[in-house]
């Protein structure tokens, strides 16, 4: 019964340590709960969100000058076509893609101070935690001390009010529930944090990416001023003449139209029984250049040359003279050397009605009727102004490439992995 009667005693006596100690460190633990940044990181969190609400500001004038150039340009493409006005439109686009450039620019410096906003964030959160891991150490600490001499607790105990005693035990055992929920939720709020910083990251890496594609598009108008440059030269400045190479481009347009859809019903008999033959399946396109930078999109608005005809491809950007491959196996229908001032191209027949076209070939390397295979290189790419193959509308080096459903232009990035 004595024995019982100790081993309780000491029981309780631990409790009353935790709970005396809890009393005492208590004012630490509200404190930690509360921690904010010190005045100097309080500042300095001050100036970024100052500095990022500036930065936005900039971005919301930059992106109204740009919607005016933008106004400009779609005017332009309705008018009448001439040699002033496209030159014209050029300019307005390249002080449009300045200015889109310099808004990426701020918009990549406003990410970089989130992040660095973010970074004090998680320092402070780190700070707290440690706070309140210290005091828990110390509480257990203090404990283990208490434990190894209790006899003046246990008389204590033994001669003071159990109801009262109780009571303080459930406070405190409320106190340490609170305290270790407080530690288990900055966790996840640190988490949270960290979190936010990737997403930030990723949205950085997403506008370097912008940023590139949209100097490749200063590249692409660069090789439109020599276009434009040829233009001048191949028609004197003379409007009638230009007038005439643009009459001459819309019926050359037309007759690729036609010759691509007469000579794919011919090629296409030829490649079932091939694939028959041959027993090969299709396992979809493959891009035919190692780049996957596109300069202008399936019917893309912006397209330049618009008002001659509607852009049913996508615009690869790559050097000039990279190699091109077949996206897939099937049939040469056409391979046209437009020499040095007309404009070359490839057509491919394959599979499940789907038919390919690489435009502004600078060299070919294959003939009507042959057969290819999935990756077979089949020319170089061309598209720098005043090159073979190009045309007399290319923008700079780049490769065309159509793909055609049924003879129909379909979308190339919905059947591109």
């Amino acid at each position: 019964m004595l024995q019982t009667k100790i081993k309780t005693i000491r029981i309780l006596s631990s409790i009353l340590t935790i709970a005396l100690l809890g009393f005492i460190l208590l004012p630490k633990i509200s404190s930690a709960v509360e921690y904010k940044l010190d005045s100097l990181e309080t500042i300095e969190t001050w100036q970024i969100n100052q500095d990022i609400n500036d930065k936005r500001s900039e971005i919301q004038e930059l992106h109204r000058q740009i919607g005016i150039y933008q106004k400009n340009i779609y005017a332009k493409q309705n008018e009448l076509s001439s040699l002033s006005n496209q030159v014209s439109t050029l300019n307005e686009s390249i002080a449009k893609i300045n200015l889109e450039i310099e808004a990426a620019g701020l918009e990549i410096e406003t990410l970089d101070l989130k992040i660095e906003n973010t970074e004090l964030k998680i320092d402070a959160k780190e700070n707290e935690i440690g706070d309140q891991k210290d005091i828990l150490a110390e509480v257990i600490r203090s404990l283990h001390r208490q434990q190894q001499k209790s006899s003046l607790l246990e008389i204590l105990i033994l001669n003071d009010n159990f109801s009262d005693f109780m009571a303080d035990l459930n406070r405190l055992e409320s106190m340490q529930d609170n305290l270790f929920e407080g530690v288990a939720s900055l966790g996840e709020i640190k988490l949270a944090l960290n979190n936010d910083k990737g997403d930030l990251e990723s949205e950085k890496y997403e506008l370097d990416t912008l940023k590139n594609i949209l100097d490749g598009k200063i590249g692409t108008l660069d090789g439109q001023k020599i276009s434009k440059f040829n233009l001048m030269a191949a028609t004197q400045g003379q409007e009638y003449k230009y007038q005439e190479l643009l009459r001459q481009a819309k019926e050359d347009q037309r007759q690729i139209d036609s010759d691509i859809v007469y000579l794919e019903k011919i090629a296409r008999e030829k490649l079932n029984r091939q694939l028959q033959l041959d027993n090969i399946d299709s396992d979809g396109l493959m891009w035919p250049v190692p780049s996957q930078r596109i300069t202008a999109y399936f019917h893309d608005p912006d397209y330049p040359y618009r008002y001659i005809f509607e852009h049913n491809a996508i615009d690869i950007g790559t050097p000039q003279g990279t190699a091109l491959r077949a996206a897939e196996s099937g049939y040469v229908a056409k391979a046209r050397d437009g020499g040095v001032t007309g404009y070359s191209y490839i057509m491919l027949v394959h599979a499940d009605g789907l038919s390919t076209v690489y435009g502004h070939v600078n060299q070919i390397n294959v003939s009507a009727d042959q057969f290819v295979s999935k990756g077979d290189i089949i020319g170089s790419t061309g598209g720098m102004p005043g090159t073979r193959g190009a045309g007399p509308f290319s923008t700079g080096p780049h490769l065309h490439l159509e793909v055609r459903l049924n003879g129909i232009p379909v979308n190339p990035l919905n059947y591109l992995p």
